[in-house]
């Protein structure tokens, strides 16, 4: 067959249904890749930044809470800063505790300074619903110019109250 000239040849229409359709399936396929993504990283940590103006989210075994650190201040052997956390559910949990490992800025993104990063642990009786709790910790020998960044290593809960003990 020989296409007169001038003429452009006759390009195929995708139906619109067609197209709703292709989009559906890579929506659920990119949906698939992020559920994917979001396993492996483990669920009950975050990193918190100072000052960052915003909660971040944690999940622990199906809860979530919402935490962040306010910008640190200095005291006589380093600085200190405080954690917020907030129990967004209708739930009260129990035994809540949790280990930060607090980064100075001679850490420079090496993943190796987890292990040389400043401990410190708490663990708190109960969160009731709707609760916002803040805690004060110290970090000897950090002064707040070099104080970078609070990892939450791991967080968990002991057990939810019945609405009686509530």
């Amino acid at each position: 067959m020989v296409q007169a000239a001038g003429t452009a040849p006759k390009s195929k229409s995708v139906p619109l249904s067609q197209q709703v359709q292709d989009l559906r399936e890579t929506v659920l396929q990119l949906q698939k890749q992020v559920d994917y993504l979001e396993m492996l990283v483990p669920p009950s940590t975050a990193v918190l930044m100072p000052d960052a103006r915003k909660l971040s989210s944690i999940r622990v075994n199906g809860a979530t809470f919402l935490m962040s650190i306010d910008k640190p201040s200095g005291n006589a052997k380093g600085s200190d800063f405080v954690l917020t956390i907030v129990n967004p559910q209708s739930i009260t949990y129990t035994n809540v505790a949790f280990d930060i490992r607090v980064y100075g800025k001679d850490a420079n993104g090496d993943p190796n300074a987890y292990t040389n990063a400043l401990l410190v642990s708490r663990v708190t009786p109960a969160l009731a619903p709707g609760q916002t709790t803040q805690f004060r910790f110290a970090v000897p020998g950090m002064s707040p110019e070099d104080f970078t960044a609070a990892y939450v290593a791991s967080m968990t809960f002991g057990g939810i109250a019945s609405p009686a003990t509530e």
